[in-house]
């Protein structure tokens, strides 16, 4: 709590990735619009405790979490902020294998070709509200061009859904 106490009081901002570190981040002092709720597996209990705490934005990994958040949200007359984090299905050089993470195929994400589809989901979900495309291609990589051919892509389509009145992105 002391790491986190001090990293707040120098202006950072927080990802969490489970209930216990939301827990913790409240517990240090973020505010819940300086808090990101990513990762992987989030349980209905982990998304109902980031939709009462009001955080930032809860980044989804499926259409299914998506549908899961907006009944959740529903039960607590809430809106959620949403992001979706998009496996954008680039070439990733990095040190190893396992830790590549937005590659075709790689388990993390929604994969590209699905994306605008489940965004158009969120579009239409009255619990959620669609505000953030983000990606994560994974660690240590040996190629920054990796990131710029990612973010290409999801320019790209935040686009093609604001050409289609998608308007709540920020």
């Amino acid at each position: 709590l002391g790491l986190l106490s001090l990293l707040r009081s120098v202006g950072a901002r927080i990802d969490v990735v489970s209930g216990g570190e939301l827990f913790r981040a409240r517990a240090a002092g973020f505010a819940p619009p300086d808090i990101i709720f990513g990762g992987v597996g989030k349980s209905p209990q982990e998304l109902r405790e980031a939709i009462a705490a009001g955080v930032h934005v809860i980044s989804i990994e499926s259409e299914a979490e998506l549908r899961l958040l907006n009944a959740l949200a529903a039960e607590q007359s809430a809106v959620a902020r949403v992001g979706i984090r998009v496996n954008p299905e680039i070439t990733v050089e990095t040190f190893h294998e396992y830790i590549k993470t937005g590659q075709k195929g790689d388990k993390f994400g929604i994969p590209f070709d699905d994306a605008h589809a489940v965004a158009r989901i969120a579009a239409t979900l009255s619990n959620v509200r669609l505000v953030a495309i983000g990606m994560h291609i994974g660690s240590q990589l040996t190629d920054l061009a990796a990131y710029r051919h990612g973010i290409e892509r999801l320019e790209g389509l935040i686009g093609a859904l604001r050409a289609e009145g998608v308007d709540s992105l920020e």
